[in-house]
């Protein structure tokens, strides 16, 4: 009898890619999301840190630009708040040793019935399977969700579920055009604010006034939505001495 880690399960597998919940048993230690079910996006034939270094982490996080650059060899100006060391890490290792569960719809009510979930704990929600993200939005509580794919055709179903990424006023402009809400990431200190936007509730910025579990904004849009739009400043590790906005050629010409 096989024995299984209650705690995570496979939602789905492509070619390239594994989408695994967590935090079904037992509460997610985030302290800025709370207690939210986890869905990850990994790669199936690689740790998250080599296809991190390689670049072939586009096939979960599509052409985000906080990846990072390959400069001389050497990955540099990841922007990304995700530790692939430590959760990513440990989960491909599970995933690898058989250590999940496959599961498919017919269990989501039982599974997620009335719970909250996170959308993309690393890698892109327009990587995870449609079916996947409709079918457990249909029976939770509630969600949130951030895609740096909003300007794909492919991805236009996403803006229900989830926040378009934006890093300009440009981004922001076009996204909500195209009719979706925003979450914008300004640079560190800039704390000015466009029209029908707010400081993210759990930021430090805002006093970390809430969590992610109990505000919800970050659900996407609804038709006729009148909510406000989120930004918050840059708070990567990199956010001081290399400030957003500073395109991937110019790196090149940055001492490390």
């Amino acid at each position: 009898m096989e024995t299984y880690n209650k705690n995570g399960l496979v939602l789905a597998e492509t070619a390239e890619t594994v989408t695994i919940a967590t935090g079904l048993d037992s509460s997610s230690a985030n302290a800025k999301t709370g207690g939210m079910i986890q869905v990850w996006i990994l790669r199936r034939d690689m740790s998250p840190l080599d296809a991190s270094k390689s670049g072939k982490d586009d096939a979960i996080c599509g052409d985000c630009p906080h990846r990072g650059v390959m400069v001389d060899g050497k990955l540099t100006a990841r922007r990304c708040y995700v530790n692939l060391g430590q959760g990513p890490r440990s989960i491909y290792v599970a995933y690898t040793r058989g250590r999940y569960r496959h599961v498919d719809a017919s269990e989501y009510a039982e599974l997620f019935g009335g719970r909250l979930v996170r959308f993309g704990a690393y890698g892109d929600p327009a990587m995870m399977p449609r079916e996947v993200v409709e079918g457990i939005a249909r029976v939770a509580h509630g969600w949130t969700g951030y895609t740096h794919q909003w300007r794909s055709e492919s991805a236009q179903w996403l803006n229900a579920y989830c926040m378009a990424s934006c890093d300009s006023v440009e981004d922001v402009e076009r996204a909500r055009a195209d009719g979706w809400r925003t979450f914008r990431v300004a640079r560190k200190g800039d704390s000015a604010k466009l029209a029908r936007e707010i400081s993210c509730p759990a930021s430090a910025e805002a006093g970390k006034r809430t969590t992610c579990d109990k505000c919800r904004l970050c659900d996407g849009a609804r038709a006729g939505d009148a909510r406000a739009s989120i930004v918050i400043q840059d708070h990567s590790v990199i956010a001081s001495n290399r400030p957003l906005g500073v395109s991937s050629a110019q790196l090149i010409n940055i001492a490390f």
